[in-house]
């Protein structure tokens, strides 16, 4: 398991993950309608290399292809973790949030916070962020709940 900072060449691959993930794995807890708009996301992929260049993004590779993706954007919320249903529950997920929020940690970041879909709730807790309200956003007339979560990762005493 490799991780590295992302460069704007990654964006078509990370397309393909974040579809990928939406579609197998997403549909354990989503409908077909919502699987549908979410995974029409995004749209133009020049914007979405743009977004990613933004905050700290990094990549997973397995043997070379990459796999999976975070992004830290602001230094004090995870916008993005997913990774490609072949390499689910392997880790990737969760070595990338460490370096993420280690990144955040060296920068004196006090806490996390993330909105998270019915899926990445359950991985979210377990890296020890909890639920500070429950949201229903609206996507191309399409309703979906997430999870607004928040994580303290850095004491404001031992704030440097």
């Amino acid at each position: 398991m490799l991780i590295r900072e992302y460069q704007p060449s990654d964006a078509e691959s990370l397309v393909k993950i974040y579809r990928d993930a939406v579609i197998g794995i997403g549909a354990t807890a989503y409908n077909a309608k919502q699987i549908e708009v979410w995974s029409s996301y995004p749209e133009d992929l020049e914007e979405f290399r743009h977004l990613l260049g933004q905050g700290l993004t990094i990549v997973g590779l397995d043997e070379e292809e990459l796999v999976a993706f975070g992004q830290l954007n602001p230094l004090n919320h995870i916008a993005f973790i997913y990774t490609a249903t072949r390499v689910a529950r392997k880790g990737y997920a969760t070595k990338i949030y460490q370096q993420l929020e280690d990144y955040a940690i060296a920068q004196n970041v006090e806490r996390l916070h993330t909105e998270a879909s019915h899926i990445s709730k359950h991985f979210f807790l377990k890296m020890g962020f909890w639920v500070i309200e429950m949201e229903i956003v609206d996507r191309k007339n399409t309703q979906f709940e997430r999870f607004k979560m928040e994580k303290t990762i850095l004491p404001s005493a031992s704030r440097r």
